[in-house]
Order: structure tokens, then C-alpha cells, then sequence
């Protein structure tokens, strides 16, 4: 994307695009669990995006894990 048609709302979007992927990055590895290939990504319609791309299955499930051992009480699957 050429550097003269992103506006300041934009650069914001992809910033915390990017922030966001380094916190999910962060929450993942205290539980030892890497996606590879998650990074910021390009902002959509304005919207800051995150780009989670492909893990293992392993991977998958052990996320799978720590997300169903912290779901609120009564959360449907």
C-alpha cells in the first residue's frame, strides 16, 4: 500500500493490529503455545486486524485446552 494513501487513522489501526498480535504472542507463550505465523496485519475498513495463520493440530488442541479450562462456568461450547 503506497505510504501517501494511508491516513494517520489507518497507521493507528495497523499499530494496534500489531499490538495486539505481540500481546496474544505474550498470553500464548505462558503457556508454552507458539503460532508461528501470528503477526499484525493490515487494518480492514479502518478495523486494527490480526493475522493468526496455520499451527500444528497439537497446537490447536493445547490452545483448544487452555481456552476450555478458563471458560466461564455455564459457557456454552
Amino acid at each position: 500500500m503506497p505510504a501517501e494513501s494511508i491516513t494517520e487513522s489507518d497507521a493507528k489501526a495497523y499499530e494496534k493490529g500489531r499490538q495486539s498480535a505481540d500481546r496474544l504472542k505474550a498470553a500464548l507463550a505462558a503457556h508454552a503455545i507458539v503460532l508461528p505465523s501470528l503477526s499484525g496485519a493490515w487494518f480492514v475498513n479502518g478495523t486494527a486486524m490480526v493475522e493468526l495463520g496455520g499451527c500444528r493440530a497439537d497446537v490447536a488442541d493445547r490452545l483448544s485446552a487452555v481456552l476450555e479450562a478458563s471458560a466461564p462456568e455455564g459457557a456454552e461450547e
